[in-house]
């Protein structure tokens, strides 16, 4: 009887284990998916916005070489859509910052609750968990009260 129990025993703690190891990599890999998506259109819009400021200063050099002036109303314009862009990567950056903490926040809950409540201490001073029959220091039988026998 006592060898079932004990297979039963390293049974659930075994399904226990393979479960929580596939909620973090499901964790994990929401993040990463969602932090690469963030990171592509920062890209993008790195790029939109170096191509901005590469047809403001071409602008601005037509303008001055053919008018021989510079026209202050097309340069604004131009300023205004370049601070619009960054504004958009900030939002993105913000996101990204939330991916990774929302993750974190995941992670410390799955931690929390899958961290067995201490019963006893071990003659040895260790600590005892739930679903524990042994010590987990000196390797000793642990004698609950109340456990089935």
């Amino acid at each position: 009887m006592a060898d079932i129990l004990d297979t039963q025993d390293l049974y659930s703690r075994l399904k226990s284990g393979v479960n929580k190891g596939l909620r973090i990599v499901n964790i994990r890999s929401k993040e990463a998916y969602g932090t690469i998506l963030i990171k592509n259109r920062l890209r993008s819009l790195k790029k939109k916005r170096r191509d901005c400021a590469l047809d403001m200063g071409n602008t601005i050099y037509r303008s001055y070489k053919y008018k021989g002036e510079v026209n202050q109303d097309s340069i604004k314009v131009k300023c205004a859509e370049i601070e619009s862009i960054e504004r958009e990567m900030d939002k993105c950056e913000e996101e990204l910052r939330l991916v990774h903490l929302n993750a974190q926040k995941e992670l410390g809950s799955l931690k929390a609750l899958a961290k067995p409540a201490v019963i006893a201490f071990c003659e040895c001073g260790a600590e005892v968990t739930q679903g524990s029959q042994y010590c987990p220091d000196c390797s000793k039988k642990v004698d609950l009260p109340g456990a089935v026998k």
